[in-house]
């Protein structure tokens, strides 16, 4: 059964279009996915280009050629842009024009100065099949989180490869000048390549809600369990953690330390210097303990300025080393916040406390036992690390 090319694009026009609602939607209300609204607009762009075929058969073949071309090529960009986007590499604008600016001046070209329908063809196909390839690659490359991301990576993968397969046919037809135009005689090759371009998006919208919506819950979740200014645990994500880990640490530790910190007279920082400066000294205290500790410590802002550090299989010696690392480490990071911390400083008092035994309830008294070491601290002239005695553990 022959279907029409112009029936073909006025279903890609309504899968787009309402691909590109329906992401719009789910990128307002999750604005922090990266991508989402790349790849609304790119549908939308998408969807502009075939009504132009629908609308504007009667229009000069030039401006017909020119609009759809320009749509596609904006459209596609796009949707590659988004991918960027969704995977952290933020494309730089010397990279966005290389992406789209020859391709669109050799369409020009090819279309307004010398006509030539074959080299279009070529030209605008070749870049097609390094776009969708490039795309299927940034996915596959980067897009693993999770079982459901992984899912959708591959389905999308094996769409593209299908993309590219029927987008070679169409280039090397259109090249020989095999291709009637749109809306002319049926082509088997035309029709079936823009069939899969219609999978593809009719497919492809549901994959990148998918990919977007797993993107947007696991934010959600990282949120529910980090300090948004230091981006490290709060107390809800140290118990969530400890949950997943306590069974392994209880079999391969045999002691645990905790470490509790403060920084000295904050109050007075924030009346003197100002809460914005108040907030860059704890994110860079939060930046320094994330440098400093192993990668099976946890670190947590535990309130306000007040920070703890749990560390498995440690002495009591290395963790009082450690807490002055930290402290003189972060006195000296501070000062590039504002010339007058040299003349008064900003400075950390540490409360530390050992166990030889780990679960859950000696973590708490261990926790108890290292801010009662920090009270002493303070109450010792503060800028110092106390050492609590394990024996009351």
């Amino acid at each position: 059964m022959q279907v029409h090319d112009l029936t073909l694009m006025l279903s890609l026009f309504i899968a787009s279009l309402t691909g590109s609602i329906v992401l719009m939607s789910m990128a307002r209300m999750s604005q922090k996915v990266e991508g989402a609204r790349y790849w609304a607009a790119a549908l939308g762009v998408l969807s502009i280009a075939y009504l132009s075929q629908l609308t504007m058969q009667n229009f000069p073949r030039t401006i017909l050629v020119t609009t759809f071309n320009t749509c596609l090529i904006l459209g596609h960009s796009l949707w590659l842009i988004g991918a960027w986007h969704f995977v952290y590499i933020k494309p730089s604008l010397q990279r966005v024009a290389l992406l789209v600016v020859p391709v669109f001046a050799l369409a020009l070209i090819f279309t307004l100065v010398i006509p030539d329908r074959e080299w279009r063809l070529a030209v605008i196909g070749i870049w097609l099949i390094f776009v969708r390839g490039h795309y299927g690659w940034v996915l596959w490359q980067h897009a693993k989180h999770d079982k459901n991301e992984y899912l959708a990576t591959q389905i999308t993968v094996l769409v593209v490869i299908l993309e590219i397969a029927l987008s070679a046919l169409y280039t090397l037809y259109g090249a020989f000048g095999s291709l009637p135009n749109i809306g002319e005689n049926f082509s088997w090759v035309g029709g079936y390549t823009w069939l899969v371009a219609l999978i593809g998006i009719v497919a492809g919208t549901p994959l990148l809600m998918l990919l977007s919506a797993g993107r947007f819950v696991r934010k959600l979740e990282y949120s529910a369990h980090h300090d948004e200014l230091t981006d490290i645990l709060n107390r809800h994500g140290l118990s969530k953690r400890l949950e997943s880990i306590m069974p392994l640490s209880k079999r391969k530790c045999d002691s645990l330390a905790v470490i509790m910190l403060d920084v000295d007279h904050f109050k007075h920082v924030n009346d003197t210097y100002g809460h914005s400066m108040g907030d860059a000294i704890l994110a860079e205290l939060g930046a320094t303990l994330k440098a400093q500790v192993r990668s099976s410590d946890l670190v947590v802002r535990w309130g306000g300025e007040e920070f703890c550090i749990l560390l498995f299989d440690i002495t009591p010696t290395h963790t009082l080393q450690l807490s002055e690392k930290i402290r003189s480490t972060f006195s000296n990071n501070v000062l590039g916040l504002s010339p007058n911390f040299i003349t008064n400083p900003i400075t950390l008092s540490a409360g530390i406390a050992f166990s030889d035994t780990v679960s859950s309830k000696h973590i708490e008294s261990t926790q108890a036992l290292a801010d009662r070491a920090l009270y002493d601290a303070k109450k010792n002239g503060r800028n110092r690390s106390e050492l609590y005695s394990n024996e009351e553990v």
